[in-house]
């Protein structure tokens, strides 16, 4: 079974893309108009019994029809959630917590990224060398949100923005993802296109960005994950590596409130 509200609503927002793709009608999105011709994630999805009414159905009828015509959760892994047109699309909800931007990743992923991206890490040390001064004083605790003005994150968005797109639409500090996005698609009603936008790596952050929380966790660096003595030691994690509370601090995690 699924387990929160995004999960339903991304299946919904899934069938009523082939609702759509199968009435042959064109919509509009943001004033754009789109004739959806394919809707897929590999392979192309079915079509829904004929008389299907999607509002009348419960979470666990919608997941078992998902499940049926090949649209149920997206891979883990993924950027994108449902393929338009053979273009990828990351699906948002209103109706539920936003999911991590970035989830617990060491300094090692986010070097790998930057080297990718040919962005020097150097300014990201800083700023994370500065979080952690701020949290040793007291002045702010592990979460620090862009909306405080404390925030050694908030004014360096410019810089972080290639390297967060990275993570909101291509993939993680382990490698680039096997389905990337191309867009997000936002949606305060997953049945009712007049409510859904697009955005891209243009414009997304600038949406989300005071309302992004950073944090230096312990994932990754516990004592109950076998690895957590060498990234400890590893010259590409050690300067993100702070012991707080009695456990090492290590991974930097961002999410929207």
């Amino acid at each position: 079974m699924a387990k929160n509200v995004g999960e339903y609503d991304e299946m919904r927002i899934k069938l009523r893309l082939i609702e759509l793709r199968d009435s042959g009608q064109p919509i509009i999105i943001d004033g754009q108009e789109l004739h959806i011709q394919s809707v897929k994630m590999g392979e192309e999805f079915s079509s829904l019994p004929i008389g299907t009414n999607l509002t009348a159905l419960s979470d666990a009828a919608i997941e078992k029809l998902a499940k049926s015509v090949g649209a149920s959760k997206a891979p883990t892994g993924a950027k994108a959630d449902v393929c338009i047109n053979d273009v990828g699309y990351s699906v948002k909800s209103h109706r539920s917590a936003p999911p991590a931007l970035v989830n617990h990743t060491p300094r090692w992923g986010w070097k790998r990224i930057c080297d990718s991206l040919q962005v020097d890490i150097t300014p990201l040390d800083e700023i994370v060398a500065e979080y952690f001064r701020l949290r040793s004083a007291g002045t702010i605790g592990e979460d620090i949100g862009n909306n405080n003005p404390l925030s050694p994150f908030a004014h360096h968005k410019n810089y972080l923005r290639p390297i967060l797109n990275y993570f909101l639409f291509t993939g993680t500090g382990v490698g680039d993802s096997k389905y990337p996005a191309n867009y997000v698609l936002d949606c305060a009603d997953p049945y009712d296109v007049s409510t859904w936008k697009l955005y891209d790596h243009t414009n997304y952050l600038d949406l989300v960005w005071d309302r992004l929380v950073f944090s230096m966790r312990n994932k990754g660096f516990n004592p109950k994950y076998t690895r957590a003595n060498e990234l400890w030691k590893n010259a590409a994690c050690s300067l993100w590596a702070h012991r707080f509370d009695g456990s090492i601090k290590g991974s930097l995690h961002v999410r929207a409130r």
